[in-house]
């Protein structure tokens, strides 16, 4: 404790005075003569007593209102931390994120942050500022003055780039090793706000947190994918829509779909968001059109609106190549592509000398050997599917000789009874968009029935996925991966006699969904974006970018681990359909969308959690978000005093004085 009049403390030697009056008292007892005085000397000893005590309480009162004065008048005080917050190098770090497009009652959150920000300037006495975002760009890591500040300030915009806490620390640091001063702004969101980096600043780093809360309202359109992977022209399609509510309110939302900028009618046009209501699933039909489909979804949504559209495309130019390498022809097989030609190029062969990388889909049909099981491998692991189906009284160890190589389960023994198929993995792709998403098995479901399998010896795969398996638990078609491809494995031959699998509706969901690979809707800005090339392509290197608009970005080839892919150097950064170019021909269109797993999620730290989280810390404060920006740097830099206390306990001896003579008789 200081004082801001310490001198005035001499006057405390005046308590001496009541003390003197009480010990000096000059006044006179007359004393009267009794006959008997016993009575009376009990009674004058008792009063003698009650008068002793009230003395002592007048005298206790006078003397702590006499100090209570002298100690108001002398100002004392408790020195605030604001030498810790006084430094030449001032860092403001302004969050542009999406988030902070959200709205508070006083307005927009980053309106709020930039001015602020400017707040803080004008009433900075540094000599040098360093203005931070998310973009953590060249210009905001040199040091400017005043106006320069001002400047950059007022020119910052929403970004899709995310910093957390502790890469804001580690940027402050590394711009200004000295001693500073940095103010964060932000709505500090709980997914990229970690408040426990703030107990490891050292000594030379002051922190002041400056919150901007919002109302904690958003509706997002998190994903989207087609139901069917067989998209023709002029049928209907389906997509399925996933939104979810970040309030604590109902809301009645409408989705609006287009498809190549026409609009689609939607048979219901509004959905109802239960409170806190996540991954909704909203279905839309369409009819997609020849060639590229290019798709937004949108909704509207005042809060937060980067995340009210999402963009999407698919070409429907593109046939899916499949083969069929039978000794015998599964006609069953053979009719469910020839009756999609325009979704299908497909072939038949009599051995394995017509594998070639060209195909999607190759279909190994009871085989009654493999001559060629390294070939094979070699286009599985580039990126090709396998279907295997065992021959009848197939050589055994021939065909686990095949499967070995293939690191995939093998055959033990063949099993010779009538079974139905009894379990169906519904979250498998293949089995994606076949069934409702709250469908259940009932128990007298029309299933087909085996006749015939082989049981399987069980490999430590870790890519392993079952796909269907019969009511005794063994399993009737697994899927594997082995490199970028996969292989579909069944455990019985697809032949009449063996089982009726290829009269069940099953059979053609099951090989239209092998052979089609889901189309890939959209890259998320940001990520470490792979994008893939479509089919007859030239990859000559250097010769693709991408266009929207008057932006062209230049794309780098690249074939790592036999795939083939565009990267571009994260130089996206702006949602939208971007059409990707092979010199002047167009190959495709390329949906781009922001991340919103995380932005989306309005949920942010309080006052109060922060408050109890640096409450021990001397180099941190908290700004209330109350006041204005101002007044929050005024009380930082202000003393807290205590001399009105002082005066109403002045006052209160005083009246304690005053009721002990009073009422209080002798």
């Amino acid at each position: 404790m200081s004082y801001q009049n310490p001198q005035i403390l001499y006057f405390l030697f005046a308590i001496s005075i009541p003390i003197f009056i009480h010990l000096f008292n000059l006044r006179k007892h007359k004393v009267v003569y009794f006959s008997n005085v016993t009575f009376l000397k009990e009674i004058q000893s008792e009063k003698k007593k009650k008068n002793t005590l009230k003395q002592l309480l007048i005298l206790l009162s006078r003397i702590l209102a006499i100090s209570a004065i002298v100690f108001a008048f002398a100002n004392p005080y408790i020195p605030n931390n604001s030498e810790d917050f006084s430094t030449n190098n001032t860092i403001i770090y302004v969050d542009n994120s999406f988030s902070m497009d959200n709205v508070s009652e006083k307005g927009r959150l980053l309106d709020l942050a930039k001015e602020n920000a400017l707040g803080i300037l004008n009433a900075s006495n540094a000599n040098k500022f360093w203005i931070l975002t998310n973009n953590f760009s060249e210009t905001g890591e040199n040091s400017k003055n005043k106006k320069e500040a001002s400047e950059f300030i007022s020119n910052i915009k929403l970004s899709s780039e995310i910093k957390n806490t502790n890469e804001i620390l580690k940027k402050t640091k590394a711009i200004c090793p000295e001693k500073n001063t940095l103010y964060i702004i932000s709505d500090f969101q709980k997914f990229s706000t970690n408040l426990d980096e703030i107990h490891s600043l050292d000594s030379s780093q002051s922190v002041i947190f400056i919150p901007t809360l919002s109302k904690n309202t958003n509706i997002s359109i998190d994903n989207c994918y087609l139901n069917s992977p067989i998209n023709t022209k002029g049928n209907l399609d389906s997509i399925s829509i996933i939104i979810s509510n970040h309030s604590d309110e109902e809301i009645e939302i409408s989705v609006n779909l287009k498809i190549n900028k026409n609009p689609k009618i939607i048979p219901k046009d509004t959905f109802l968001l239960l409170a806190n209501e996540k991954n909704k699933i909203v279905g839309l039909r369409f009819s997609p059109e020849k060639g590229i489909n290019n798709g937004l979804i949108s909704i509207e949504d005042n809060s937060i609106t980067y995340d009210n559209k999402l963009y999407f495309s698919f070409n429907l130019d593109e046939k899916t190549n499949v083969c069929q390498i039978s000794e015998t022809e599964n006609k069953s097989i053979s009719r469910i592509f020839n009756l999609n030609k325009e979704e299908f190029n497909y072939k038949k062969y009599t051995d394995e000398n017509s594998i070639s990388d060209d195909y999607d889909l190759m279909i190994l049909n009871q085989l009654n050997e493999f001559n060629n099981s390294t070939e094979i491998k070699s286009y599985i692991e580039k990126g090709g599917s396998v279907c295997i189906i065992p021959a009848e009284n197939a050589d055994i160890e021939s065909y686990n000789s095949f499967l070995k190589k293939l690191k995939i389960d093998q055959f033990s023994k063949e099993v010779s009874v009538e079974i139905n198929l009894d379990n169906i993995n519904m979250k498998h792709d293949i089995n994606k968009g076949v069934f409702d998403s709250d469908y259940k098995i009932e128990d007298n479901a029309n299933l087909p029935t085996i006749n015939n399998y082989y049981k399987l010896q069980k490999n430590s795969n870790d890519t392993k996925e079952n796909v269907f398996s019969l009511e005794n638990d063994d399993e009737f078609l697994n899927s594997y991966e082995l490199g970028k491809g996969k292989i579909y494995l069944f455990n019985s031959p697809l032949s009449e006699g063996n089982n009726n699998f290829c009269n069940h509706p099953l059979f053609v969901t099951t090989l239209l969904n092998m052979a089609v690979n889901t189309p890939h809707l959209y890259y998320i800005i940001n990520e470490k974006l792979k994008i893939k090339l479509p089919k007859n392509k030239n990859e000559n290197k250097n010769d693709f970018y991408l266009k929207e608009k008057d932006k062209e970005i230049i794309c780098e080839y690249r074939n790592e681990d036999n795939q083939s892919y565009l990267s571009t150097y994260n130089h996206i950064k702006d949602d939208g359909h971007y059409e990707l170019l092979q010199e002047d021909q167009v190959l495709q269109t390329v949906s781009f969308n922001y991340d919103r797993s995380k932005e989306s999620n309005t949920e942010q730290f309080t006052e109060k959690e922060i408050s109890d989280y640096i409450k021990n810390i001397e180099n941190v404060q908290l700004f209330d978000s109350d006041i204005s920006i101002n007044q929050n740097i005024e009380n930082l830099y202000k003393n807290k005093g205590f001399w009105e206390v002082l005066i109403l306990l002045s006052l209160l001896f005083i009246t304690i004085e005053i009721l002990l003579i009073k009422l209080i008789k002798s």
